[in-house]
């Protein structure tokens, strides 16, 4: 506002509202600062802020508060597709907003991929042994879970991207399936394999 006073020698007036205090500076926020994609129920909270009488968070992409928005403590969801990224939290009332937090940063480790489609050969004998089957490496996967047709046994390379399958002479026929594994949890499952087993002569 430019008070009234000579021509070419303003002078600056500044206007406050009477009795209005801007929150304090908001504090380190403290949380969890590893997580996994898919991870629920994870709480973050700041001291409370002076003055505030509601609080304004920001979260990581795929991050979801799904309770205590407004307040100084959120309970929040980690979604499949959630990325790592910062917290941050500020004090608002009705005379403005205060000083944001410092950037709390979070890691969101990866849940393994979806398995691709598995490969080796779709018609086999009954009694016949080292068979192999295969998937593409899963990204983000530190093992593989793998299922195989009734009568047939892995007996080599579990828990990884290649197997080798003895077919029993009871084997029948069935499908394979196999998904990644790691610390955080399960992928998303391989579309069925279907494999016939012939069986011996009579």
């Amino acid at each position: 506002v430019t008070a009234p006073g000579a021509i070419g020698s303003p002078k600056q007036v500044t206007v406050t509202q009477e009795g209005c205090t801007l929150p304090g500076a908001a504090g380190n926020i403290t949380g969890p600062a590893t997580v996994c994609q898919g991870q629920n129920g994870v709480v973050y909270s700041v001291a409370t802020i002076a003055n505030a009488t509601g609080y304004v968070w920001t979260v990581p992409s795929g991050a979801t508060i799904v309770s205590g928005n407004n307040t100084n403590s959120i309970t929040v969801n980690f979604s499949n597709t959630a990325t790592s990224g910062s917290f941050t939290v500020y004090g608002t009332n009705n005379c403005g907003n205060g000083t944001v937090s410092p950037p709390y940063a979070v890691t969101v480790n990866p849940l393994p991929g979806a398995a691709g489609n598995i490969t080796g050969p779709a018609t086999v004998c009954q009694g016949q042994n080292g068979v192999v089957y295969s998937v593409a490496t899963i990204a983000n996967a530190t093992g593989y879970v793998w299922t195989v047709p009734s009568g047939a046994t892995i007996v080599s390379g579990n828990n990884t991207n290649s197997i080798t399958v003895n077919f029993s002479n009871i084997a029948t026929s069935g499908s394979f399936t196999v998904y990644g594994t790691n610390g955080c949890g399960n992928g998303t499952v391989s579309p069925p394999y279907a494999v016939t087993v012939n069986p011996l002569p009579g």
